[in-house]
């Protein structure tokens, strides 16, 4: 398990598939060991869509 930290003190993992989370009203494409901050949940598909075609 890989646990991120948020530096509001909120705890992610962000083992397993990437999803996105909204979390205090930010989004964040999380999963695959990464978290990525996006503006909003379509902003977080189209994040993942890119990083499983391999555009990223």
């Amino acid at each position: 398990m890989w646990i991120a930290r948020l530096t509001n003190g909120v705890e992610i993992d962000v083992s397993g598939g990437l999803r996105v989370l909204e979390i205090e009203n930010d989004f964040y494409v999380v999963g695959q060991e990464m978290l990525i901050p996006v503006k909003s949940r379509e902003e977080g598909r189209e994040e993942i869509r890119k990083i499983k075609e391999g555009e990223c």
